[in-house]
């Protein structure tokens, strides 16, 4: 597996992992886009080389604001789970967050992704706060959004 730069021409299959990700709250390519335009967005991709040409397995995107590294997503396609892709990215991003001093890294994870919960616990990340109802579920369910943030060492 190699990480690289997401750009404009990743942007389609990025739009379509999400989508396999996280179904009707997927983000299109346009939203996708407008993230990567934002001063301080940094898209990355993971690929599997062995496979030509290289297969699009996950990404994530950053964003870098003073100080602070918050991860606006990270998808994995369903078949590529389990495999290390998210743990590979989270080091990636906890490595750019070092190289652009950042001093804190923030993300927010909906409260029934217990997998993310379980990643991002192990990685070092504590619950420092929650909005209520932030996510849509299907029949109109919502869901708390967990707000979390690790010191970057």
């Amino acid at each position: 597996m190699r990480i690289v730069p997401l750009g404009a021409s990743e942007i389609r299959v990025a739009a379509l992992i999400h989508k396999e990700a996280f179904g009707f709250e997927a983000w299109d390519e346009r939203a996708i886009a407008d993230l990567l335009a934002m001063p301080g967005a940094v898209g990355r991709l993971v690929v599997d080389p062995t496979i030509g040409p290289p297969e699009p397995l996950g990404f994530m995107l950053l964003l870098f604001v003073a100080e602070d590294a918050e991860l606006l997503t990270v998808a994995v396609r369903p078949g590529a789970r389990r495999q290390g892709i998210a743990t590979s990215l989270m080091a990636d991003f906890f490595q750019l967050a070092h190289q652009r001093k950042a001093t804190n890294a923030f993300l927010e994870v909906a409260a029934d992704n217990v997998p993310a919960q379980r990643l991002y616990a192990r990685l070092g990340f504590l619950v420092e706060g929650t909005r209520r109802d932030y996510y849509k579920r299907p029949g109109n369910k919502r869901v708390a959004a967990h707000l979390l943030r690790r010191p970057i060492a």
